[in-house]
C-alpha cells in the first residue's frame, strides 16, 4: 500500500470538514480544487477518505472534481465542524496503514500540542512529545516500546531483560542511557544524551553504536550520517523547538506538529532562514514574531486553517 504523510492525511481531513460546513463558500471550494490537483498524493489520500464515507456516513461521493464542488447538501454545524477537524491524525494514520491489529501492550498517547511524562512498571522514564503513539509490552524476556509515531524521550532503569524501541525502520537497543527516538515520514531519527544506543535496520546488515552527544537517522535498509547533537537534552521537553539557520518552510512544518489543523505556506518561503529558541506552547504568538522578523504574512481562515504568504 502507498505510504502517504500524516501531514497530507491531516489536511484531506480538515479541508473534508470545510466543504461539508453550512458556511462553505464558493472560495473554499475554488481553494479545495487548488489543493486536490497540486500533488498526486492529496488525490490519493482524498480517494482513501471517500472510501471511508460509510464510517463517516456523510462522506461525499466519487467524481470528486465534479460531485464535491458543485453538490449542495445540508452542511455541518461550526461545531460539529470543528471536531471533524480536529479528529485523531493518529486514528486516521493507522486506519489508511491498513493494520489489521496493534502491538500487544498497553497504549500510551498524547494530543496535539500535549506532552506528557509517565513512569513505567520497571521505572524506565518515558516522555511523549505532540500527536504521539507507542505502545508498551513488558514481560520477562523483553522489555518493548512500540513506537507507531511520534517522538518518545527514553531514561531507561536497570533490568535483567533488554529494552527495545521499535519503528516501522527497525530497532534502537539502549545500554543503560538516556535517549530520544523520533518517527519521521520516511525513517527513524534517534538522538543520544547519555550512554550508548544501538540502531539495527529492519533489513539491514549495517549495525552502528551511538554514543553520548551524536545523533543519527535510519530506514529500513540502513544507517544515515552520524552528527554532533547541538543541545544537551530535548529541547521539546521545555515546549521548545531550535532552528539553525533552518528554511522557513521546514521550521514551519516542525511547528505545525504543535497545532492542531492546516498550516499552508507558499514554497518560494524556503528562501528565507530561520534561527534561534522557539515555543510551543503558543503557536500564534511564534508565527507573529516571525511575521515582525522576515516579509511574511500570516491569514486565518479559521482558528485551525492559515496560510503564510510573502509580504508584498
Amino acid at each position: 500500500m502507498t505510504q502517504i504523510s500524516p501531514e497530507t492525511i491531516q489536511q484531506a481531513a480538515v479541508w473534508m470538514a470545510r466543504l461539508w460546513a453550512e458556511d462553505v463558500s464558493q472560495d473554499d471550494k475554488s481553494a479545495f480544487k487548488t489543493w486536490y490537483e497540486a500533488e498526486p498524493e492529496h488525490a490519493l489520500v482524498w480517494q482513501r477518505l471517500e472510501q471511508l464515507q460509510e464510517t463517516f456516513h456523510q462522506a461525499p461521493q466519487s467524481e470528486l472534481s465534479r460531485a464535491v464542488l458543485a453538490r449542495k447538501k445540508k452542511g455541518l454545524s461550526r461545531r460539529q465542524l470543528l471536531v471533524l477537524g480536529l479528529f485523531s491524525l493518529a486514528n486516521l494514520s493507522l486506519i489508511f496503514a491498513g493494520r489489521a491489529s496493534q502491538p500487544r501492550g498497553r497504549e500510551y498517547v498524547t494530543a496535539v500540542g500535549e506532552i506528557k511524562t509517565v513512569t513505567l512498571n520497571d521505572g524506565t522514564i518515558m516522555a511523549l512529545n505532540t500527536d504521539t503513539l507507542v505502545y508498551i509490552d513488558f514481560d520477562q524476556s523483553a522489555r518493548r516500546l512500540h513506537l507507531l509515531q511520534g517522538e518518545i524521550s527514553v531514561t531507561s532503569a536497570r533490568h535483567t531483560a533488554p529494552l527495545y524501541v521499535t519503528t516501522r525502520d527497525g530497532k534502537a537497543v539502549p545500554i543503560g542511557t538516556r535517549f530520544t527516538v523520533k518517527q519521521q515520514e520516511y525513517r527513524t531519527l534517534v538522538e543520544v544524551y547519555e550512554g550508548v544506543v544501538e540502531l539495527r535496520p529492519k533489513q539491514g546488515v549495517e549495525l552502528l553504536r551511538l554514543k553520548a552527544k551524536q545523533q543519527a537517522v535510519f530506514d529500513i535498509n540502513s544507517i544515515m550520517l552520524i552528527q554532533h547533537l547541538l543541545t544537551t537534552k530535548p529541547l521539546w521537553l521545555e515546549h521548545k523547538i531550535q532552528a539553525n539557520g533552518s528554511k522557513l518552510t521546514d521550521f514551519i512544518a516542525e511547528l505545525a506538529r504543535y497545532r492542531r489543523g492546516v498550516i499552508s505556506v507558499e514554497p518560494q518561503l524556503a528562501k528565507y532562514k530561520v534561527t534561534g529558541t522557539f515555543s510551543t506552547k503558543d503557536t500564534d504568538k511564534t508565527l507573529r514574531h516571525l511575521s515582525e522578523i522576515l516579509p511574511i504574512e500570516i491569514h486565518y481562515r479559521l482558528p485551525f486553517w492559515l496560510s503564510i504568504k510573502e509580504r508584498n
